[in-house]
């Protein structure tokens, strides 16, 4: 592998701000002064109204037995220009915190003033007084409180809502929005550091006080109905816990609590468990892994740390149990064990049957027990124990989780499971690798039986992607079949390089590209004359088994995206071993660099392909080792929004001979993370900021790619020709950077990792071919860094032609920084 040669960075300079207020006006916004004093004479109505019941409100809480809230934080739901969504409209100005964004520009929110501060600006704007122009974008509010149930509350309480019984109590998980960001710490290498260092301090100190207060307000307000049952998860823009609350407390809750955004049933977090017996044992020679090796975290049931084929991989003294009044850090699961298996899976990725002799570990696993003998997690908040689990680990940068909800994800907040943990990869610089959670028997039996056939079931709402499977930093992990089966009695759901019957599939959340990619977890089968569906030795992956509870210490007794996942975690180990100081962002993109749609879905991918195995089976070997026929470039960097940086690579001249018919496939992945807010929504209002990745025509010479990339990060006049641009061939991407692509309603940049490919034949390939990497607003006023890392591959296909040594050497040069 190559460092990435012609490295070029392109920073803006000067700037126009890509979207300011007082951009598209709404249908019944003034054209004129009248209909100005129309529309804002309305919104000034609208807002005493609400003030007034409001207050009526507060008046009766005492007598209705309901618990104190202020008379001046007023709850709001109003509609702002929906083209400022995404790049964090100010609206403390109008007195206004945003609770949440949601769809069409309409936002959850809660004056804290009692709509001083937003009369005000209407005043100034009737009056043409500086001050109140913002105030244009204002385009409705509305009054009531009839539409807080369908924002706030899980698609689950939706249904029962009407059923609520006051008396009764529900065991729920809420989210409660903390808009007060504070800056980012000042640079010491800039002028006045110190008295900004003060400064900075102050307002953490302020921040955290009133963080402070808004949790005791909000125990005391649940105090007055229940209790909190676990610790207040601190994400920065919002906190969540889990309650336990009267039905007269959740509509209280969340008709009136101010702050509130997300009202949701606890999920129930599972790993699976064996029905099957079918198991052996073999006689192995098993070496420790090499003292360099990383240590992956497994945190699931606990591993059986006396095991044969898995002891030597056992650092003594780093193993855990998070499950409270249990120390034991043993897998009790029933039938073979759960954590176990996949820690074996990490170990033998393909199995211990075919290994060679004697056989070297190729990293060690790290003991993380959370799941109980029942193989449940019942003790935490999964969000507080994943911030647990990587504070205590600081040394470990690479976290198994192959455990999930057991039902679907939710596609209108990140989960709070979910969000910590992209804070966390953001953050602490590790990596997860998360499932994609897997549907069962029973349910497939049951969409059989109604007549939905293999793998048509599987587009059903319920089988999406399990939570915490849509995180967007996470490398999410589904499985495909790596067998048939067919005799008298039972046929398997599916072949070979299929998806696998059980397993969730995508999109992930805001149109997310998920699971990021699949591997080998196993298939079922289905009774030929029923719809009995069962699983089989011949199409289950070659396991570990835990034997305290008896049984033979290896089988292929279980199948699941569980055991998928660690094939993976096992690749990025051995990428982490190759890359040690580089970017968690690199190992991300190399897993998915290296991955490949099965069959001739990577000639053609469709959406379902999309869905079912995100960029497809990864392999180590095509990103770890360069071939003949095969280069690979690479770099990371630092980015920040309305920058561009522009790499370019040089394509030998006999490689562009005209009378070659050669197939050459390009491929790219972008990775990048950076901070996050939960209260947002979509990918662009989820992160701080957000970067994309584009190349230049076929044709195109570096000077005028580089205009482009000018033109549109800065505005700014350059002698680059639209029109010229239009008019050249493009490289036919198969995925492309909208939904319009080839791959219809797909679009790459509504994820973190970014892949796309095309294939050219070798006489259309330009003298050089330019990419650029470009940063975007986000909700982050302070334009912070954003770490990434690009990787770029040049492979000629279905033929022995040299192209390595030649590539190389036409870009042998420098890095320029």
């Amino acid at each position: 592998m190559e460092k990435f040669p012609h490295l070029k960075f392109l920073q803006k300079v000067t700037g126009k701000p890509r979207l300011h207020g007082g951009g598209k006006q709404n249908p019944q916004s003034a054209q004129n002064k009248e209909n100005r004093q129309g529309h804002f004479g309305y919104l000034s109505g609208r807002t005493s109204q609400i003030k007034s019941d409001w207050q009526n409100e507060i008046n009766q809480r005492e007598q209705l037995d309901l618990a104190p809230l202020d008379a001046d934080v007023i709850p709001i739901f109003l509609k702002i220009n929906p083209d400022l969504i995404g790049y964090d409209f100010d609206l403390k100005q109008f007195g206004i915190e945003v609770i949440s964004q949601e769809e069409e520009g309409f936002i959850i929110g809660a004056s804290l003033d009692g709509f001083n501060s937003l009369n005000e600006k209407i005043q100034k704007f009737l009056d043409d007084e500086r001050g109140g122009a913002k105030v244009a974008d204002f385009w409705e509010i509305v009054e009531g409180k009839h539409w807080k149930p369908s924002h706030i509350l899980s698609d689950k309480l939706k249904s029962i809502w009407r059923t609520i019984k006051e008396t009764e109590l529900y065991k729920l998980e809420v989210g409660i929005a903390f808009d007060k960001p504070i800056g980012k710490t000042p640079d010491p290498n800039k002028r006045g550091f110190e008295s900004k260092l003060e400064k900075h301090r102050q307002e953490q100190i302020e921040r955290d006080e009133r963080f402070d207060e808004r949790q005791e307000e909000f125990e005391k307000f649940i105090n007055h109905y229940g209790q909190i049952t676990s610790s207040l998860i601190d994400l920065e823009d919002s906190f969540c816990c889990e309650v336990e609350i009267t039905g007269k407390g959740l509509k209280d809750l969340v008709f009136n609590y101010p702050f509130v955004f997300e009202v949701s049933e606890i999920d129930e977090v599972v790993g699976l468990s064996s029905d099957l017996d079918e198991a052996g044992t073999l006689e192995i020679e098993v070496m420790a892994p090499h003292g360099n090796s990383p240590e992956v975290g497994v945190i699931d049931s606990g591993i059986m740390e006396g095991h044969k084929y898995i002891s030597p991989a056992i650092i003594e003294g780093n193993s855990k149990s998070y499950i409270e009044g249990d120390v034991s850090t043993a897998d009790y699961v029933k039938n073979g064990g759960h954590g176990t298996r996949v820690a074996g899976a990490i170990l033998y990725p393909y199995g211990i049957s075919s290994v060679d002799q004697p056989y070297q570990l190729p990293c060690f696993v790290r003991n993380l027990r959370v799941l109980d003998k029942n193989n449940t997690l019942t003790h935490k908040l999964p969000a507080e124990l994943m911030k647990e689990i990587v504070e205590d680990n600081e040394d470990c940068k690479i976290f198994n989780l192959s455990i999930n909800s057991n039902v679907a994800s939710r596609l209108k907040h990140m989960s709070s499971w979910a969000a910590t943990i992209d804070s966390l990869i953001n953050r602490n610089k590790v990596i997860f690798l998360i499932s994609a959670g897997n549907i069962t028997k029973d349910d497939i039996r049951h969409y059989l039986i109604n007549g939905l056939n293999y793998p048509d079931f599987l587009e059903e709402p319920f089988c999406r992607i399990a939570n915490p499977a849509q995180s967007s930093f996470a490398i999410t992990v589904g499985s495909v079949n790596h067998a048939s089966f067919d005799d008298a009695d039972c046929l398997s759901l599916g072949i070979e390089d299929e998806v696998s019957p059980f397993s969730r599939i995508g999109t992930g959340i805001w149109g997310m590209i998920k699971p990021d990619v699949v591997e080998y977890g196993g298939g079922l089968t289905v009774s030929k004359t029923g719809n009995i569906v069962s699983g089989k030795e011949a199409i289950s992956p070659e396991l570990v088994r835990s034997t305290l509870n008896g049984g033979s210490a290896i089988g292929n007794d279980i199948v699941g995206t569980s055991f998928a996942t660690p094939k993976v975690s096992h690749i990025v180990a051995q990428l982490l071993k190759l890359y040690p100081d580089e970017d968690v962002n690199l190992l991300r993109a190399l897993v998915v660099q290296g991955a490949r749609l099965p069959n001739n879905f990577f000639i053609n991918p469709t959406s379902k392909s999309i869905r079912h195995f995100g960029y497809g089976i990864p392999s180590l070997e095509r990103v770890t080792k360069n071939t003949h026929q095969r280069v690979t470039f690479y770099n990371v960097g630092d980015i920040r929004a309305e920058e561009g940086h522009i790499y370019s690579l040089n394509i030998p001249e006999f490689l562009r001979s005209p009378v070659e018919e050669y197939d050459i496939l390009i491929e790219v992945t972008l990775s990048y993370t950076t901070k996050v807010r939960r209260t947002r929504q979509k990918t662009k209002s989820y992160l701080s900021s957000w970067l994309d990745w584009t190349s230049s025509k076929v044709g195109e010479s570096f000077e005028d790619f580089r205009d482009y990339v000018l033109k549109e990060i800065e505005e700014d006049d350059t002698i680059y020709d639209r029109d010229v641009r239009n008019e050249m061939s493009g490289w036919n991407w198969r995925i492309k950077s909208d939904s319009r692509g080839s791959v219809g309603g797909i679009s790459r940049t509504n994820s973190t990792v970014q892949k796309d490919w095309t294939i050219i034949k070798s006489h259309e390939l330009p003298n050089d071919i330019s990419f650029a990497v470009r940063g975007h607003k986000g909700w982050d006023k302070e334009n912070g860094e954003i770490s990434y890392s690009l990787v770029v591959s040049i492979e000629v296909l279905n033929s022995n032609l040299e192209i390595y040594e030649a590539i190389r050497i036409e870009n042998e040069v420098e890095i320029e920084t």
